[in-house]
């Protein structure tokens, strides 16, 4: 047997028992918020390196996410003569960061190190981006 019932009674329990299934509760002229579609943000490594000083400028690119950007940075040196490994630590330094690589191994030249540079960006809010990285020969005329 079916029974009639108001609309407003229905519309309580419909309400009651999408609330005890974990829906969000409406306040009226509301939207349910189930996320948002919020980019990450993401850094970008570039480098230029002068051929005859060996200065070599990385830019870490940084996109999406409110400015103003920190900037951190880490170097790893490879010694190939002895093995060893020099780890400069995480740092907070700029956009373009310039490091000593001098041009990468020709004829009649020898491998000497590898340089990594690793570097992320932390934006306005504290987000911080995931790390990138960029590793390098390094070399020195004979």
């Amino acid at each position: 047997m079916l029974k009639l019932v108001s609309r407003q009674a229905l519309l309580v329990v419909v309400s009651a028992s999408l609330y005890a299934c974990g829906a969000p509760s409406l306040e009226e002229g509301t939207a349910p918020e189930y996320g948002s579609s919020v980019q990450s943000l993401t850094s970008s490594l570039t480098f230029t390196r002068n051929i005859s000083t060996g200065d070599t400028v990385f830019t870490n690119t940084v996109s999406s996410g409110p400015a103003p950007y920190t900037y951190y940075w880490q170097t790893t040196e490879t010694q190939s003569w002895n093995g060893n490994v020099y780890v400069s630590g995480w740092y907070q330094g700029s956009s373009p960061e310039h490091f000593y690589c001098p041009r990468a191994p020709v004829r009649g030249e020898e491998y000497l190190w590898s340089l990594k540079v690793e570097a992320y960006a932390v934006d306005a809010n504290g987000v911080a981006s995931p790390v990138v990285y960029k590793t390098l020969p390094c070399s020195i005329p004979w």
